[in-house]
């Protein structure tokens, strides 16, 4: 959606589609729009269009003027809220629909109300630049549910003041504050309960229903291996699990699970390895874990078996990798 959405806005600066998404557009831009990115990947396409378009303010004005149809279910299903109060209610329940990893709060001090947002973060410039197009998205909701200049009391940003500051001063009307500890609006309470002259009910629920189908299949994988390994991170057991709890959890017989198994070219065992090995490297990662207390955690009733498994997963024995993961990522956490 967010590909789109930039797309969208660079176009607008003679930046063709393209141009900017090269060979990726047909995977970027076409249905089905459930495709998704990191957001490392995303930042770096935000940075090439911004030097295409010259344009240091982009995240901005992607917030700001981006055609409603580039943010696709999220637009209408706000849109027919009844007042904006229930449309934050659906920014908070559906946020991930655009970005993973978002956190909204509305928060009700005396005689205001405040709503922040807790962004992802990758300690570079993009962090910025998330924040402007956050920001303006949401000053596009509250000018759609009436707000007015009067009504927006402060607009918080956590980063310094930057070299286009006179974007800032034209999209929040002097109401910027820089260098804050948080990212986020302070309103006028009375404005979260103002009815919504374009809300439909009826509408609104068949936006919400398809909502939470959307969400749905983008948090849930739809490969069975995938929806396997997915269970087994979350298994706690000392031994990894029989294969008929695991096809119960995924709703499934042990006849089915084989069969989808083996068309997707992977194996149960394989899988289960898989894990076994992810599960090892990470406690090795714990100094405070002795490879015989790993082993054991992993259903390895002798530490040598636990050697053997672990040296043939992974090329090296439990206290080579543990040396070398201290050097590369300490200290562990």
């Amino acid at each position: 959606m967010l590909v789109r959405v930039l797309a969208d806005v660079a176009q607008q600066y003679g930046v063709s589609p393209e141009a900017l998404l090269g060979d990726r557009i047909t995977v970027m831009c076409a249905p089905p729009f459930e495709v998704r990115i990191s957001l490392l990947e995303y930042a770096d396409l935000f940075d090439r269009a911004i030097r295409l378009t010259g344009e240091p303010a982009l995240g901005l004005i992607c917030g700001l003027s981006a055609h409603d149809a580039s943010y696709d279910l999220m637009a209408p299903l706000v849109s027919h809220m009844s007042s904006l109060r229930r449309a934050i209610q659906e920014v908070r329940q559906f946020s991930a629909l655009i970005l993973a990893g978002v956190h909204v709060q509305l928060s009700e001090p005396a005689e205001s109300a405040r709503l922040t947002w807790r962004l992802p973060r990758l300690d570079r410039p993009f962090d910025r630049t998330c924040s402007e197009l956050t920001m303006g998205g949401v000053m596009r909701m509250l000018r759609a549910f009436g707000c007015t200049p009067t009504d927006i009391r402060a607009v918080y940003f956590e980063h310094r003041r930057p070299a286009h500051d006179q974007a800032y001063d034209r999209a929040f009307e002097g109401t910027a504050r820089f260098s804050q500890d948080m990212t986020g609006v302070e309103l006028g309470p009375e404005v979260l309960d103002r009815p919504n002259l374009h809300g439909n009910p009826a509408l609104q629920d068949v936006l919400h229903a398809e909502a939470e189908r959307t969400l749905a299949r983008l948090t849930r994988p739809t490969r069975v291996a995938d929806r396997m390994r997915s269970y087994l991170r979350t298994h706690d057991g000392c031994r990894p699990p029989k294969m008929g709890l695991v096809a119960h959890a995924l709703g499934m017989s042990v006849r089915s699970l084989r069969r989808r198994l083996d068309e997707e070219g992977e194996s149960y065992r394989g899988v289960v390895q898989e894990a076994l090995r992810e599960r090892a490297c990470r406690m090795l990662r714990n100094p405070e874990r002795t490879v015989q207390e790993v082993g054991a955690a992993l259903g390895f009733a002798d530490v040598t078996v636990f050697h053997r498994a672990f040296k043939r997963w992974t090329g090296a024995t439990p206290a080579d990798y543990r040396e070398r993961a201290s050097l590369r990522d300490p200290p562990w956490r």
